[in-house]
């Protein structure tokens, strides 16, 4: 099982997953987040390291058709440090995922999504308190 993750300014972590981890399903994960998930949104930003299905011509010409949109900032090779998703990933498996068998691959991705939505539900209520904190600074 693979996990496709975007974090957003707030803390939300976004994810899909995928029997395999593969260009293709990549780009439909790319498509999901410009498509759909962010689709309101004027401009995306998109922290990518330097996994080579990030890199193929599929997933080039893709972003290159949609760079009125979509920004690729390229992580620095071995950095993971500096990719945010990298700590949340690291979290989340700590906490939800880390010695405990799965019986099922269906057991394993409703335990990270079921991971995954208790995350988002403290990064809300976390960016709602700070929000509510900056209106009160601001008043």
């Amino acid at each position: 099982m693979s996990v496709f993750g975007a974090l957003d300014l707030t803390g939300e972590l976004s994810c899909m997953t995928a029997e395999r981890k593969r260009s293709g399903e990549f780009l439909e994960f790319l498509r999901w987040l410009n498509e759909t998930i962010y689709a309101d949104a004027e401009r995306l930003y998109l922290f990518l390291d330097n996994c080579s299905i990030h890199k193929t011509r599929a997933v080039c010409d893709y972003l290159d058709d949609h760079r009125d949109r979509l920004t690729v900032i390229w992580n620095a090779t071995y950095a993971p440090n500096l990719n945010d998703i990298e700590r949340v990933w690291g979290q989340l498996k700590r906490a939800s995922l880390n010695n405990y068998f799965f019986e099922t691959v269906e057991n394993l991705e409703d335990a990270i999504l079921a991971a995954v939505g208790e995350l988002n539900r403290r990064a809300r209520k976390e960016h709602r308190k700070t929000m509510s904190h900056s209106l009160s600074k601001a008043a």
